[in-house]
């Protein structure tokens, strides 16, 4: 529950995207972003216990953050866990609308071969996102579905587990247009991620 509270107010100090021009003719799968996740190995969060409670003499030592391992909405924020995909839509508002979960992997997070795609396109008018890694990779992947008739931008915030400790970390992320499929590689170990912020965008640019 800390996880997604931080997720929460991450997302809220991210800035709004803005358009500025068309939406270009674009591949049908995008070229993935080999770019590591800015700053993820220079701070930590970690959760001091309240006051009343710490001994008189010395304070007591900082507890490591938990992770719920939950794909779930929360408010505006939709967090996916790793291994797992979310079917949803965006309502009126823009907010997500979860309709299902997945568990499965992605083949692009494993070595050639190793593992079969386990998932299909969502069903027309949803949006899916997929959160998928391992070690022998050396890298998470993020993919996007959008099953709509619009391109969306978003905002991303990864969680990465340093030293039993969560790192919340802004994650670069394109804006995904209409009818399309997009993936994202971090070289990071993300555990879970949430997406919010989502809203149409007249402009996908060459987001490399």
């Amino acid at each position: 529950m800390i996880a997604s509270l931080l997720l929460l107010l991450a997302l809220a100090g991210q800035p709004v995207p803005t358009d500025d021009g068309p939406v270009p003719t674009a591949p049908k799968e995008r070229p993935v972003a080999d770019d590591p996740l800015p700053g993820l190995d220079e701070a930590t969060v970690a959760i001091t216990p309240d006051a009343k409670a710490a001994p008189a003499v010395e304070p007591a030592a900082p507890k490591a953050l938990t992770i719920e391992r939950k794909t779930a909405v929360q408010g505006d924020t939709l967090q996916v866990v790793l291994g797992q995909r979310a079917l949803f839509r965006l309502d009126d508002k823009g907010l997500p609308v979860l309709e299902a979960v997945e568990d499965g992997k992605l083949a692009a997070a494993h070595p050639d071969g190793a593992v079969t795609e386990a998932f299909e396109p969502p069903p027309a008018g949803q949006i899916a996102v997929a959160l998928d890694g391992s070690a022998e990779a050396r890298a998470t992947i993020l993919k996007v579905w959008n099953q709509t008739d619009r391109a969306f931008d978003y905002r991303a915030i990864a969680l990465v587990m340093i030293q039993g400790k969560v790192t919340p970390t802004p994650a670069p992320v394109c804006a995904v247009a209409a009818g399309e499929v997009r993936t994202e590689t971090w070289r990071r170990p993300v555990v879970a991620v949430g997406l919010g912020r989502f809203q149409p965008t007249e402009t996908v640019k060459d987001c490399k």
